[in-house]
């Protein structure tokens, strides 16, 4: 048996903590000395003790889990709790990581200025191309991100026998929206087809991709993006500042053409080409 100061070092919580659950009835000293006033604990008393503290840490009140602890509730139900608990706290870690990165692709460019830095601009001919995608166009960023997921993982596994995945080529999107809004972006999402068959598939999830050609682009502006999606903007920047210098206007739409996809837990190894059609600035213009 330990006396509580020596218990709060085995448990590692605070002696002051322990007075508190004895007082509040939740958790008990395996033993009191009437005459002395000291209190005694059991190393046996570990596991229960964790358990409050489990179930502290998912939120819920001391009266909260009094109750629960009354109830007897089994330790896999515990477990299954924190292990939701832990998954919630991964993805609000994961989505920190991304902001943080994001503020700080924008001070990035903020002390660049209007140089171009370590991107290189490269003006090219792209041929026509098959594309089998499909056209969403209203998404917000979110959901965005969820549908190309889903296509990148559904699409080559569902494409029929007769044309199998050796005949898909990069994943690919094509942005129609003429303005960039988060909340509202007309965007085509799916893979460049090395393949004459005209097709159309329905995915499990009920989406529908079609096949059409992309039209041959005489001059693209191009230029590889290194990084998580949310810092495109900096490979966005850095073809304005070139086509701006180099008296180019921009068509439309815009193309992603991904040499290496995005994956959770290694969204920096994403890259991707970003294509842009331009036109030189007539005189006058």
């Amino acid at each position: 048996m330990f006396r509580i100061g020596e218990f709060s070092k085995i448990a590692q919580v605070s002696g002051r903590l322990l007075r508190y659950y004895e007082e509040i009835g939740l958790f008990m000293p395996a033993l009191s000395d009437p005459q002395t006033g000291y209190r005694y604990y059991s190393a046996k008393q570990l596991p229960e003790l964790n358990r409050i503290l489990a179930l502290k840490e998912l939120g819920l009140t001391l009266d909260q889990i009094a109750r629960l602890l009354a109830g007897h509730i089994a330790t896999d139900e515990i477990r299954g709790m924190l292990v939701m608990k832990k998954a919630q706290i991964e993805q609000t870690v994961h989505e920190e990581l991304t902001r943080m990165r994001y503020i700080e692709s924008r001070i990035n460019q903020i002390d660049r200025g209007d140089q171009l830095g370590d991107y290189e601009v490269v003006l090219k001919s792209v041929p026509a191309q098959r594309f089998i995608a499909a056209r969403e166009p209203a998404l917000t960023w979110a959901a965005y991100r969820t549908v190309a997921q889903e296509i990148g993982r559904l699409l080559p596994a569902n494409l029929p026998a007769r044309i199998g995945s050796k005949a898909l080529g990069h994943f690919a999107l094509i942005m129609h929206s003429d303005v960039w809004e988060t909340d509202n972006l007309d965007v085509e999402i799916g893979f460049l087809l090395n393949s004459n068959e005209d097709l159309e598939l329905a995915l499990p999830s009920g989406r529908i991709m079609r096949v059409r050609d992309l039209p041959a682009v005489e001059t693209m502006a191009t230029t590889m993006h290194m990084g998580i999606p949310e810092t495109g903007h900096s490979s966005y920047a850095a073809l304005g500042l070139w086509a701006e210098a180099n008296a180019y206007h921009f068509a439309s739409p815009s193309r992603e053409i991904f040499i290496r996809l995005p994956q959770r837990g290694v969204e920096d190894e994403i890259i991707a080409e970003i294509q842009i059609p331009v036109q030189k600035v007539a005189n006058g213009d």
